[in-house]
């Protein structure tokens, strides 16, 4: 088996919060000891819920935060050592989509310098050179080469989303972390967002690394899914096992909010007590327990490894496999 092309091990991110002379410095655990890989035209899911920590590892992954602690490769280079110069080579090849397309777009920049601001710092591209390639770029993503002309604020949530991947794709990456690309747009257009990118993926062997929240966004997307809860990874697998055999009370109950279009399968809400707990003092013993239904007495008390629980499935649950 080839080495993968994003290997993350041991990743840490906490941040500071409070401070002064009472009660001294905490600290938000906010990716606490986080393995992940992504393979070459590979997609992986990253899903949990809001503030579990999805966000800043895939920022961690880009560097665009610092990690504490932890192995980041990309293509078989140290990301965490990389000089200045270095990481600069690497960024060509790892690109983000963010979550906001409003405030992803700089209003006094044209589509056209947004979308081809990385082809000249690069030097991909002459300034001449420039608007030819822009135009390619967004007739890729379904849009009129003339809007390149225009600023963000004639365009839809939709078509801001497509001039961001557009952006992303200038570099020709191998990675792109999309960032919840989707949440903030129509069902509809979502749809269309989601099934641009697989075409941009079959057609380039991009790799995604795509974060969400919405287990249904992903399902016809993701080849492996991560689940993340409070900062660490609590199940991962392959799509498939993932939903037709969750291994981890939480994606249980994660997979019970996913809207099912026919009433005659229609599963059982499982509806989690109490609010999640913060990542500044987690609870003893298993993240999870004091919210999940199956918890028994070693739940509050030890903490569980991710362990392999049947063939390329691990799970961060003592009662797994179930």
């Amino acid at each position: 088996m080839s080495e993968p092309l994003l290997q993350v091990h041991g990743g840490r991110k906490y941040f500071p919060v409070g401070g002064g002379s009472f009660g001294g410095r905490r600290w938000v655990r906010a990716v606490d000891g986080v393995d992940l890989e992504v393979g070459e035209g590979e997609t992986v899911a990253l899903v949990g819920e809001s503030g579990c920590g999805k966000s800043t590892l895939g920022r961690v992954v880009l560097r665009l935060i610092e990690a504490d602690e932890g192995e980041i490769h990309f293509g078989g280079e140290d990301v965490r050592q990389a000089g200045r110069a270095e990481l600069r080579r690497l960024r060509r090849r790892m690109q983000i989509i963010f979550q906001d397309p409003y405030a992803s777009l700089n209003p006094r920049m044209s589509v056209g310098e947004a979308v081809g601001e990385g082809l000249v710092i690069h030097k991909l591209v002459s300034r001449e050179e420039r608007p030819s390639r822009v135009a390619e770029l967004l007739e890729v993503v379904g849009l009129r080469p003339e809007y390149a002309q225009r600023y963000p604020h004639e365009f839809s949530g939709g078509q801001r989303q497509r001039i961001g991947i557009a952006r992303a794709l200038a570099l020709e990456p191998r990675l792109i972390v999309a960032d919840e690309p989707v949440s903030s747009l129509d069902v509809s257009i979502q749809a269309q967002i989601l099934n641009l990118m697989l075409e941009l993926q079959q057609r380039f062997g991009i790799a995604y690394l795509f974060i969400s929240h919405d287990l249904r966004v992903v399902r016809h997307l993701a080849d492996r899914v991560y689940v993340m809860y409070l900062g660490r990874i609590v199940e991962t697998a392959p799509a498939e096992q993932v939903y037709s055999a969750p291994q981890h009370p939480y994606t249980e109950a994660l997979l019970s909010a996913v809207p099912f279009p026919d009433p005659a399968h229609r599963k059982e809400r499982i509806v989690l007590e109490g609010d999640v707990p913060s990542p500044i003092s987690p609870p003893p013993g298993c993240p999870f327990h004091p919210r999940c239904p199956k918890a028994v007495e070693v739940c509050a008390q030890e903490a569980p490894a991710l362990r392999s629980v049947a063939p390329d499935h691990a799970s961060a649950c003592h009662l797994a496999p179930f």
